[in-house]
């Protein structure tokens, strides 16, 4: 049984005959599934691109209907799997034509002329037409057959540039003439064209082909011919007659252009020593059995993490679609970090703006296999705890590398993953004493060799411990290395600081000796850095945590980056080492519980201030929170949308961390109040599935706490996100709890009320939802707020628009503009003025429509509201081209854009097809930005 998808969507059985599907829905579900071989599409997806976007109330049933009935008609091969929380079609890629094809071209690259162009022949020859030419749903069809036709296209070129070298040109010709026809201002197309002619004894054919796309270029993109085509045409004149490849090379992966090259492999160890054996060992392991996954285990300490860089610097040439690398910390007395977290990373660096990514991790763990298929990546996943934690993370292909370290054997990736293991042992003498030499000199170990050679055995050649001995040295210049050997002969000084226990107490020894040579302030910040849940901070930060001024916060901070335990790793802001962190930790719990708890509230109250006046930059009807119990003394002050926005993002690790740490503390108002506002911050950038976690954790502890009005607030917040995502039952259910809930607050009660309209009218219940809505105008009328009157007189309007009734829309909307400007400008005026201009374009008002557009652009760029900008350009430059100058219009889409990438908002691609036929070149960075 077999998937034809070049062409119409056909299934076929092993004896050739093909299997009537039935209805076109049922023929997409099919390509769906085929498309994601072996990999599970949940249902909510399945269903927005099978009915485009826009699933029908009674979807979920027709769904499963069609999977009921193409059960019925598959056969030996493929099979149809229920698996949570979705599909999934299980069978060999061979059975996929799309996979046959890729796999074909890619086997083609390396192979002599002969062979290649049999190979490329034989994968062009699958195509039976436009790819998924049946299929009716445009957000699918051109998000796979864009990239189908580039891999064809090129195939293409491929294939005629072999076949010039085997002197076969005229073979070249009809299929090159088939090619230009679909893309007729491909130059480099059209040079191979121009050349095969002229080797066939056509030259007029190809001197009159060059001319007529030489204007073309002209007149429709408005440049000259580039070096291929040129080259071509100075071919002809001269009357070359040796073949000669014009073509664009074949890429080394199967995969869409636009995806970013990463490149997060850190900085190889100073000093790698050795390791010629293990190093020998995992490439004969990952060549010559032709494993993609290599394995490094042993002891803590002895230095897997080198080695595998060593080797992931050696190998990166032959992974040019880029390297990523995540510190899964498996062996951390902290939690590991889990599957979601590393794979959210991943598509970050991949490109995937933060609105596109799933909330669930089979679905992003399949979006990631999707985006890596058919590249050359290499993955460093370091500190790895189990299999179940790595397999989540692993390319679905063969030709990406991925290396494993881990203190444990992990036995169930070598069974079930085909992985090669290597064991990591310590280190020889000859290797143990380079590395010591490498940090110290050897005018420093040739004083006393010796004792280099007992320092060497007492360390017992463990990397970890040679590079803490040599760190102790080093730090006095003028010891002889016997002094630290004589400190190590007895037996239990030796344990304390050369073993490395889960404690960390290795590393104890090391940092004792340059803490304890630090100034009393630096020392006492230092201390203080072990409540710190994160890996680095600011000034600000350190002056919370310490209750000191700005000033001496970062002159402390100076002395420690001075004496080598902590790192600035950029201006005003530092990074400690995980061993650092621990240390740390054990140094606070020195202190008096009273004194670190104190300290830690100093430092919850100090983010969650600057949380708390970052949010009313980014959202409207903030009511500021009380003045926390320890305010803090000095904080960053954010005057724009742009710089909350930025200050959220430096600190979005650490807001996490502070959150985890209320929570643990059971610190609940701190908890709901921090997650109030994340929830804003993740709101801005489009993170519905960290929207969805830190409300959960609010609402927790709001309960925790009794606080109805709390609650209120999180379950609006919780609402609107659940809607946003589709779960709109549970959306309404979540508001009409808030609006239980305000009771007695009338503010809250409005917003609540609102809140529930708009889940409503996302839901399509367009009169419950204006029953709601005009609820909430009464409300808001009656505590005299017209900025609240006005918000929701905006959603009225969208309810209208919803109706189909532009001109009752208008009336609402003009209504609120009136409100509006009688208070401080907003966000929701920028929004008003794009609803009215929105119902002024539908009543082809179109001049009244572009000058509202323009004004709420005005305001979004006064108030640095990029989102806004973003949306006011893409209007103003669609009703510019309806009205016939896309000249104009151009500008503002391209800067629309470019906030899209910014913002990392999804919907680019119709911006870019805009600007495409508008002959307007698209900046390189842009094309990344994935709809």
């Amino acid at each position: 049984m077999r998937v034809h998808l070049l062409g119409p969507v056909e299934l076929v059985s092993s004896g050739g005959e093909t299997i009537r599907l039935g209805a076109t829905k049922r023929r997409t579900v099919l390509a769906v599934l085929a498309l994601e071989l072996n990999r599970v599409v949940s249902g909510d997806r399945l269903m927005s691109l099978v009915w485009d976007g826009a699933p029908p109330p009674q979807a979920k049933a027709a769904l499963q209907g069609h999977v009921a009935q193409l059960r019925k008609v598959l056969g030996p091969g493929v099979e149809l799997i229920t698996r949570a929380p979705g599909y999934m079609l299980a069978g060999n890629r061979s059975l996929v034509d799309v996979f046959h094809f890729e796999d074909l071209v890619l086997a083609a690259r390396d192979q002599p002329d002969e062979p290649s162009a049999e190979l490329l022949a034989e994968a062009l020859r699958l195509w039976r037409g436009p790819a998924l030419a049946d299929v009716p749903g445009d957000q699918f069809r051109e998000a796979v057959v864009t990239r189908l036709d580039e891999i064809r296209l090129v195939a293409v070129q491929e294939l005629a540039s072999r076949l010039f070298r085997l002197d076969r040109v005229r073979e070249a010709v009809p299929r090159l003439q088939q090619a230009l026809d679909e893309q007729p201002l491909r130059e480099s197309l059209v040079a191979q064209l121009v050349l095969a002619l002229h080797w066939t004894g056509r030259q007029a054919e190809a001197l009159d082909l060059f001319h007529r796309t030489r204007v073309r270029l002209a007149e429709e993109l408005g440049v000259d011919p580039g070096p291929d085509l040129s080259n071509a045409y100075q071919a002809v004149l001269a009357g070359e007659s040796a073949p000669g490849p014009v073509v664009e090379p074949l890429p080394e992966r199967v995969a869409a252009p636009s995806v970013p090259v990463p490149a997060q492999l850190p900085r190889e160890h100073r000093g790698f020593v050795g390791r010629t054996g293990e190093l020998w060992e995992l490439e004969r392991a990952l060549d010559e059995d032709g494993a993609s996954i290599g394995l490094l285990v042993g002891p803590a300490g002895v230095g897997k993490t080198a080695l595998a860089l060593h080797h992931a610097h050696r190998m990166a040439e032959s992974y040019p679609d880029g390297q990523l690398f995540v510190n899964l910390r498996g062996f951390d007395e902290t939690e590991p970090v889990g599957s979601r977290a590393a794979l959210t990373g991943f598509l970050r660096a991949l490109g995937v703006p933060d609105a596109q990514i799933p909330v669930e991790v089979d679905e992003q763990a399949a979006q990631y296999r999707s985006l890596l298929a058919g590249r050359r990546v290499l993955v460093v996943l370091d500190n790895a705890r189990s299999a179940e934690q790595v397999r989540p993370l692993l390319p679905g292909s063969a030709h990406s590398l991925v290396l494993v370290t881990s203190r444990h054997r992990l036995d169930d990736l070598v069974v079930t993953e085909g992985a090669s293991s290597v064991a990591v042992d310590t280190l020889d003498a000859q290797g143990a004493t380079a590395l010591l030499a490498g940090v110290l000199g050897r005018h420093r170990l040739e004083e006393d060799p010796a004792a280099v050679e007992e320092l060497v055995e007492l360390c017992d050649r463990l990397p970890l411990a040679l590079r803490i001995a040599a760190a102790r040295l080093a730090f006095r210049p003028h010891w002889p290395v016997r002094s630290l050997v004589e400190e190590l002969a007895d037996e239990q000084s030796r344990l304390c600081a050369l073993s490395l226990p889960e404690g960390g107490r290795a590393v104890r020894a090391a940092l004792a000796l340059s803490y304890r040579q630090l100034p009393d302030g630096a020392a006492r910040l230092f201390r203080r850095l072990g409540l710190h849940p994160g890996t680095d901070l600011d000034g600000h930060a350190a002056a919370a945590l310490s209750d000191v001024d700005l000033v001496t916060a970062r002159a402390h901070l100076q002395t420690l980056a001075g004496a080598h335990l902590l790192h600035e790793s950029s201006p005003d802001r530092y990074t400690r080492h995980d061993l650092v962190r621990l240390y740390t930790r054990q140094l606070a719990d020195t202190e008096s519980g009273e004194d670190n708890a104190v300290g830690t509230a100093r430092l919850l109250d100090y983010y969650l201030r600057v949380a708390d006046a970052a949010r009313t930059h980014l959202s409207d009807h903030v009511r500021p929170f009380e003045t926390p119990e320890h305010p803090p003394t000095t904080f960053p002050e954010l005057s724009s949308h742009s710089a909350a926005l930025e200050w959220f993002t430096r600190e979005e690790a650490n807001l996490g961390m502070a959150l985890e740490l209320a929570v643990t503390r059971e610190e609940y108002r701190r908890t709901w109040q921090l997650a109030l506002c994340l929830d804003a911050f993740h709101f801005r950038r489009g993170n519905r599935a960290n929207r969805l976690a830190v409300c959960r954790v609010g609402l927790t502890a709001a309960r925790a706490l009794g606080d109805e009005h709390s609650q209120a607030t999180l379950l609006m917040r919780l609402g609107s996100t659940l809607a946003e995502i589709g779960h709109v039952d549970e959306a309404i259910e979540q508001c009409a709890l808030a609006v239980e809930l305000a009771r007695g607050d009338r503010h809250l009660e409005f917003a609540a009320l609102a809140n529930l309209g708009y889940c409503l009218m996302a839901d399509g219940q367009l009169d419950e939802a204006e029953a709601r809505l005009a609820e909430a105008l009464e409300v808001a009328r009656e505590v005299g707020d017209p900025r609240s009157q006005a918000n929701v007189l905006n959603n009225l309007a969208n309810v209208l628009l919803g109706k189909e009734d532009p001109e009752g829309a208008l009336r609402y909307a003009k209504e609120a503009l009136r409100l509006f400007t009688a208070v401080a400008p907003s966000k929701a005026h920028i929004g008003t003025l794009h609803t009215v201009g929105t119902a002024l374009q539908q009543l082809g008002e179109l001049d009244e429509a572009l000058e509202s557009y323009r004004n709420g652009l005005l305001l979004a760029q006064r108030l640095g509201d990029r989102y806004q900008e973003a949306l006011c350009h893409r209007a103003v430059g669609d009703v510019l081209e309806q009205l016939g100058t896309v000249e104009e219009a151009a500008p503002h889409w391209l800067a629309a854009l470019q906030r899209y990438a910014d913002l990392g908002l999804p919907d680019a691609d119709e911006l870019r097809a805009k600007l495409s036929a508008s002959g307007v070149d698209t900046p390189q960075r842009l094309h990344s930005l994935t709809a």
